[in-house]
């Protein structure tokens, strides 16, 4: 085989490479597209944000408020699966000045969260699942939020609960919605997941959740 006879096959490999890869990336934003797609009809006005490297986030408004919903692909941990955290918003300003975040099972690489940046500890009530980690940014007027977290401690006792938020702009619950499939994560180290599309349900009872908290926050449970 000449010179140009062999640059030619090495160019032709290239471009197969290419194409396969473009493909292949194209076929993984249409499944993530049809993910959130069955969502859509919980929210008025939805609004898709696009990501090359993530799932799409859904906003729009839930019976007149402000809702995120917000599937994100963590690969941080490199002893452990890649997890996909389902993080439910209800932005929403609210009269209290503090920030309190409660933390299941913290393994210190929850990037995606300010937990690590509240820097008071606060202590877990006896009747507060195991593992659960309490913070806050005000010492002196964080403690009260614990209150508004009561309702909702069947939430902290599963296993797929990870973390509610309360700030002054809003609420967020992050829940686990997947692990990644143990085969091509330990093989080829991709976070591939099982492909069916998001629970509509799922993330009715999550927004709820949110406002039932705005509520009592403006209804002065704290």
């Amino acid at each position: 085989m000449n010179t140009i006879a062999a640059a030619f096959v090495i160019l032709a490999a290239i471009a197969a490479l290419v194409w396969t890869q473009y493909r292949d990336v194209l076929a993984r934003r249409a499944q993530r597209n049809r993910y959130v797609a069955g969502i859509f009809p919980l929210v008025d006005d939805p609004q898709l944000i696009t990501s090359a490297a993530d799932f799409p986030v859904v906003t729009g408004r839930y019976r007149g408020h402000e809702a995120r919903i917000e599937p994100h692909t963590d690969t941080i941990s490199v002893r452990k699966l890649p997890s996909l955290w389902l993080l439910i918003t209800v932005r929403e300003a609210l009269p209290i000045k503090a920030t309190l975040g409660v933390m299941m099972r913290p393994r210190n690489v929850e990037y995606w969260s300010p937990f690590d940046t509240l820097t008071t500890d606060l202590e877990r009530p006896v009747n507060w699942p195991e593992g659960a980690n309490i913070r806050t940014d005000a010492a002196d007027g964080g403690g009260g939020l614990r209150r508004l977290i009561e309702p909702h401690l069947d939430f902290l006792r599963d296993p797929r609960g990870k973390e509610i938020l309360i700030t002054p702009k809003g609420v967020r619950f992050t829940w686990l919605a997947e692990e990644g499939e143990r085969g091509a994560y330990m093989v080829l180290r991709q976070a591939k997941f099982s492909g069916d599309p998001l629970d509509p349900e799922l993330v009715r009872g999550l927004i709820e959740r949110c406002l039932a908290v705005v509520a009592a926050a403006k209804a002065g449970a704290t």
